[in-house]
């Protein structure tokens, strides 16, 4: 029992280092809140790729969590604090890539490949419905056979 209650005190101490503070942050109205909310989880983390910048613990989140917190102080719109993060990072950090020709085939492949699904699949049963015509000559043979 006593080596059991050495590794609980071991793990909680091992656990305190790891852990991190809650930002707060300060805002003048909710509207501004909610802008804030909404444009952190619309905007993809460059360092994590998976996540979104609301939910990322890299120290590159942390600062653009922040950046977005003073572009939204300052007033300014969400197209121009969208087109900042493209600026500095590609069109991948935004979730909503803009329709160019760089991002024509992210937007446009899933239809072709849907389209050239439907195309196969027409094409598929087509092929199907065409009966073969068997000579009488071929079922006597097969009569025979199965006698």
């Amino acid at each position: 029992m006593r080596y059991f209650i050495h590794f609980v005190i071991g793990l909680l101490l091992i656990q305190a280092p790891f852990a991190e503070s809650i930002e707060v942050s300060d805002f003048e109205t909710t509207k501004q809140e909610s802008r804030y909310t909404q444009l952190i989880e619309n905007i993809r983390c460059p360092v994590c790729q998976g996540q979104s910048i609301g939910g990322s613990n890299s120290g590159l989140a942390k600062d653009l969590r922040e950046k977005v917190r003073e572009m939204i102080l300052d007033n300014q719109s969400d197209s121009t604090i969208y087109s900042f993060m493209v600026e500095r990072y590609g069109d991948f950090v935004v979730y909503k890539p803009p329709v160019s020709p760089k991002t024509y085939l992210l937007w446009f492949a899933p239809l072709l490949v849907l389209l050239v699904f439907l195309m196969y699949l027409f094409r598929s049963t087509q092929k199907k419905s065409d009966k073969e015509v068997i000579s009488r000559s071929d079922i006597e043979k097969a009569k025979t056979l199965l006698k």
